[in-house]
């Protein structure tokens, strides 16, 4: 039982082959976009409520997300009709994240990305947000989300650099 939370955290990333492999926003392309999400929401409940939590799952999980995001960005970037004031916070969060793995590195001598309230916040109105592409409202919902994603992004440096993790 101790395993489960691992298992569903490489789940995701196994799941991102095929996800690449289908044709974006298509029945299967959704499934696949939801059993992988569904992961990513159970993995760390379960690791808590068991007792089980462990810096490898923390890591593991870590990675997962980022590979999630990287195959379902790639497979959703053509649909994504963004204005250019939204790119560049886009691009200013990614930078930020950027400099918050370079000083996690400084400060703990290894990358590390915190699972902050904000993060997880952030990381669940992605996963809700992305299915809403096309919809009249999916602008001001990604401007929701992305001033979200920054605060949490600058809260997780300020709390790196703090040496508070």
């Amino acid at each position: 039982m101790n395993h489960i939370p691992n298992i569903l955290s490489a789940s995701r990333i196994a799941l991102c082959l095929p996800l690449l492999l289908v044709d974006a926003m298509t029945m299967l392309f959704w499934v696949l976009y939801l059993i992988a999400g569904t992961t990513d929401m159970l993995d760390g409940f379960l690791a808590r409520r068991w007792g089980v939590e462990s810096k490898f799952g923390a890591r593991l999980d870590s990675l997962a997300d980022f590979v999630f995001v990287l195959a379902v960005g790639y497979k959703l970037l053509s649909w994504l009709k963004l204005p250019a004031t939204l790119w560049m916070v886009i691009g200013l969060i990614a930078l930020v994240k950027v400099s918050n793995a370079i000083s996690s590195y400084v400060v703990k001598h290894k990358i590390e990305f915190l699972h902050t309230k904000a993060n997880k916040l952030t990381g669940f109105l992605l996963f809700v947000g992305v299915i809403n592409i096309g919809q009249s409202y999916f602008i001001p919902v990604v401007w929701v989300i992305a001033c979200i994603a920054l605060f949490a992004a600058i809260q997780e440096g300020h709390l790196i650099r703090n040496k508070t993790i």
